[in-house]
């Protein structure tokens, strides 16, 4: 009896050790497995804000090339902060890189376009940080 219960110990002990293993970084889901370029990326998103706000041909064209800007810059900060470059403060640059792509984007939308626009993006905004909320990682709602 005394083996039984030891083997079964032994067993339950070595069985939880697989369960503690850390689980492996996951990347962000796209499209057949292959991540998306920036390139890509803006491409999608100016479908999309063509289809919500009804741009014109003309305003697909100057939109593009700035959200795929946008993109790089964004990666590129991203890809700073994943490999522990990322220095202390950078969050004000975040916030003027997202500030100057913001007033590019303003400039192509019409007044009306560019109030769904941030409404849009508000909403994003909270549901993102409702997440975060839910997960326990609370973060600031200052814009």
């Amino acid at each position: 009896m005394r083996k039984l219960l030891l083997l079964l110990a032994t067993v339950a002990a070595t069985a939880g050790l697989g369960f503690a293993q850390a689980p492996a970084a996951q990347k962000m889901p796209t499209r057949a497995g292959l991540p998306e370029t920036p390139a890509q990326t803006a491409k999608r998103a100016t479908q999309y804000l063509t289809k919500e706000l009804g741009l014109s041909a003309t305003q697909q064209a100057r939109l593009e090339p700035i959200m795929r800007d946008q993109n790089q810059a964004l990666l590129a900060m991203r890809s700073k902060a994943q490999t522990g470059r990322l220095r202390p403060g950078m969050g004000p640059d975040l916030k003027a890189t997202l500030a100057k792509y913001d007033t590019q984007i303003k400039g192509v939308l019409t007044p009306g376009q560019y109030t769904k626009y941030t409404r849009m993006q508000d909403a994003e905004r909270n549901k993102v940080m409702k997440h975060l909320a839910e997960q326990g990682m609370a973060m600031p709602t200052a814009r």
